[in-house]
C-alpha cells in the first residue's frame, strides 16, 4: 500500500470514527512540508468554502477544482462546485455537461436555488454562471436581498463548496477569496505565473480578512522542480509579506491530462492511475483531513460571523 493509499485509508477510518483530524502532513507530496509553522484555520460547522484562484490564466485551475471535487466526493464528502468565473466560466466545458439553468435564471427570479444545481455522473454537483451573470453587479437593494437569502441555502447542502475563481485580481475574484475559509492558488513553475501568483498573494495579504492562502504547483517535471519553486514562493510571501503561505502539494505534467481535456472528461476518471491522478489523490486526502468538523459544538460570536458566506462576498459588489 503506497502512502495515497495510507492517506485515504485513513480519512475513511478518521470519517468512521467521528473524531477531528489531527494535522497529518504529507510529507512525500508536500515539497516543503511545515505544518507546524503555519495558524489553523477555524473549522466551522456548516459547509466548508474552499476559493480556488491563480495569478493568471492558463494553469489549470478549472480542471484541478474539478479533480480535486471528484476526489474529495470519493472519500465520502458532499461536494458542489460553483463556477464563478463571470466572464469565462469553462466547468461545465470541461466535464462535458450542457446545464439547462444557471446563476442567471437565479438572479432573474426564473428558478429556485435547487433548479440551477446540476448532478453530474462523477459524484458531485456543479452550479453554472453563465456569461449573462455580470448583472449581478447592478442589483437592486431588495434584489440583492432576495438573491442572497436564496443561495446561501448552499451552506446545508453539501460539505465542501469549492468556488473556481476567475483568474487574476479582479474584485470578483478578491471578494470570493475574501469570503472562503480558505484559499488554494494554482501556479505553475513559468516565471510569468510564478509572479502573477505572488502578486496575487499580496494584494489578498493586503485585506483584512486574514484569509489563509495555499499553494498548489501545477505541471511540474520533477518532485525537485516543485520544491525549488514552493520554496521561493512561500519565502518571498514569508519575508517580504509576513504572510504564511502554506503548500498543499504539486501536480505532475502529464499528457494524460491534454487528452482528458479534449475528451471532455475529469483525468481522475478517465486515467486514474496516471501521475497527476495520483498527486491529486494526495491532495484531496490532505484536504479531506484538515476538514474539522465538530459534533454539537457551540459556535462562537466569531465562528457565528463566518457563516453566510454568501453575504460576505457580495458586500463586496455594494
Amino acid at each position: 500500500m503506497d502512502q495515497a493509499e495510507r492517506l485515504r485509508e485513513l480519512v475513511k477510518a478518521k470519517r468512521a470514527e467521528g473524531e477531528a483530524p489531527e494535522n497529518t502532513g504529507n510529507a512525500e507530496q508536500d515539497p516543503d512540508s511545515s505544518e507546524e509553522e503555519f495558524p489553523d484555520h477555524e473549522s466551522r460547522p456548516t459547509t466548508k468554502v474552499i476559493a480556488v484562484a491563480s495569478g493568471k490564466g492558463g494553469v489549470g485551475k478549472s480542471n484541478f477544482t474539478i479533480n480535486i471535487a471528484i476526489e474529495l466526493s470519493k472519500l465520502g464528502n458532499r461536494v458542489m462546485i460553483l463556477d464563478a468565473d463571470l466572464g469565462l466560466a469553462n466547468v461545465d466545458i470541461l466535464l462535458g455537461i450542457n446545464p439547462k439553468y444557471n446563476l442567471v435564471h437565479l438572479v432573474r427570479g426564473e428558478k429556485d436555488i435547487k433548479d440551477i444545481i446540476t448532478e453530474t455522473e462523477f459524484g458531485i454537483k456543479v452550479i453554472a454562471s453563465g456569461s449573462g451573470v455580470k448583472e449581478l453587479v447592478n442589483l437592486s437593494n431588495q434584489q440583492r436581498a432576495s438573491f442572497i437569502e436564496k443561495i446561501s441555502e448552499l451552506e446545508d447542502m453539501v460539505d465542501v463548496l469549492l468556488v473556481d475563481t476567475g483568474a487574476g485580481i479582479s474584485k470578483n475574484t478578491l471578494s470570493f477569496l475574501y469570503a472562503a475559509d480558505y484559499g488554494i492558488i494554482v501556479t505553475t513553475p513559468e516565471p510569468t505565473s510564478l509572479m502573477d501568483a505572488y502578486g496575487l498573494i499580496k494584494v489578498t495579504s493586503q485585506s483584512k480578512s486574514n484569509v489563509p492562502l495555499k499553494l498548489v504547483v501545477n505541471m511540474v517535471n520533477s518532485r525537485e522542480e516543485a520544491k525549488e519553486i514552493t520554496s521561493r514562493v512561500i519565502l518571498l510571501a514569508r519575508r517580504f509579506l509576513n504572510v504564511f503561505v502554506e503548500s498543499y502539494g504539486f501536480i505532475y505534467r502529464d499528457k494524460n491530462v491534454l487528452t482528458s481535456v479534449m475528451a471532455q472528461k475529469p483525468f481522475t476518471v478517465m486515467f486514474p492511475g496516471s501521475k497527476a491522478s495520483e498527486c491529486i489523490k494526495e491532495i484531496a486526502a490532505k484536504v479531506s483531513l484538515r476538514m474539522q468538523k465538530p459534533s454539537d459544538a457551540v459556535m462562537d460570536e466569531e465562528t457565528v460571523q463566518k457563516r453566510g458566506v454568501f453575504k460576505r462576498i457580495f458586500d463586496f459588489f455594494q
